[in-house]
Formats: structure tokens, sequence, C-alpha cells
């Protein structure tokens, strides 16, 4: 274990241009600062919980995909599991740029499952809430690819 004398030297050592990863002082975001306080607001409003699935959040995610828009609207606190997805342009979960829950969680939209199922969006959030008819519903999804291609050639 290093004492706090060898803890501090090491620190020192290793800031600006004596760390491997400085860049000449540039960030990737324009406003790099403004980011920061962002991050910080977004991850306060959300308790420190991941918007989409509710574990841990580290991650801050720009919505439009513009770095320099540090707009509160346009951030949202994010695990890493639910963070890469957000980033791939093919992704059919999107709702207007924005990830759905269920999207992430069922590979489809509410209304996607209620198609499915012909039944209404409402239904499909009452299976939800109730356990039985979840997991029934969880199996469902995950068993029958058919439930996807219908709705697809729907």
């Amino acid at each position: 274990m290093l004492s706090e004398k060898s803890r501090i030297f090491m620190s020192e050592s290793m800031k600006g241009e004596n760390n491997p990863r400085w860049n000449g002082g540039n960030s990737q975001y324009p406003n790099h600062a403004e980011l920061k306080r962002a991050r910080i607001e977004v991850l306060k409003k959300s308790k420190g919980r991941c918007e989409i699935c509710g574990k841990i959040a580290k991650i801050v995610h720009h919505i439009d995909g513009n770095k320099s828009n540090q707009s509160i609207d346009n951030l949202m606190a994010v695990c890493t599991k639910c963070h890469v997805p957000l980033h791939n342009d093919d992704n059919p979960i999107r709702s207007k740029g924005r990830p759905t829950k269920y999207g992430l969680i069922y590979g489809l939209k509410i209304n996607e499952i209620a198609k499915c199922f012909g039944v209404t969006n409402n239904a499909v959030y009452y299976w939800i809430r109730n356990p039985k008819k979840k997991a029934w519903l969880e199996e469902q999804l995950k068993n029958n690819s058919f439930v996807k291609a219908e709705y697809v050639a729907g």
C-alpha cells in the first residue's frame, strides 16, 4: 500500500502533458465545462438511475447526437448496457431519437407488442404490471419468433 506522500507524487506526475492520454488540452466536446455541469444536473434529476432500465447510470447520452447541444432536454442518464444500442442508427426501438424503455427490454415498442397480440397498448401495460401476465408475455416474446414476423408482415 502506498503512503499518502507517494500517492500525491504519482498523481502529480501524471497530470497534463505527463499523462499518456494527454491530447494537447483538447476535448472532444466543444464546451467541456458546460457538459460537466449538465451531466451532474441530469444525473441528479434521474437520481443516478438509467432512464431506460433503472440500473445505476454513469453515462449521459446526447439524444440528438450533437455533442455541442448541452441542453438538459437533450441529455439522458443511461447505464453502459443501454448506451451501446443507442448509437446503432438502424435501431428499431428508437422513438424520435430517444430509445423506448420497452423497446430495449423486449425488442419491440409497446404499440408494436399490442399490434402483435391484437390488443390495446393499455392491455400490454396491464400485462407488464401483473407478474403472472408479465412472465407469460416475456415467454411469448422470447420463444415465438412468429410474433415479431407477424408484426413485420402486418
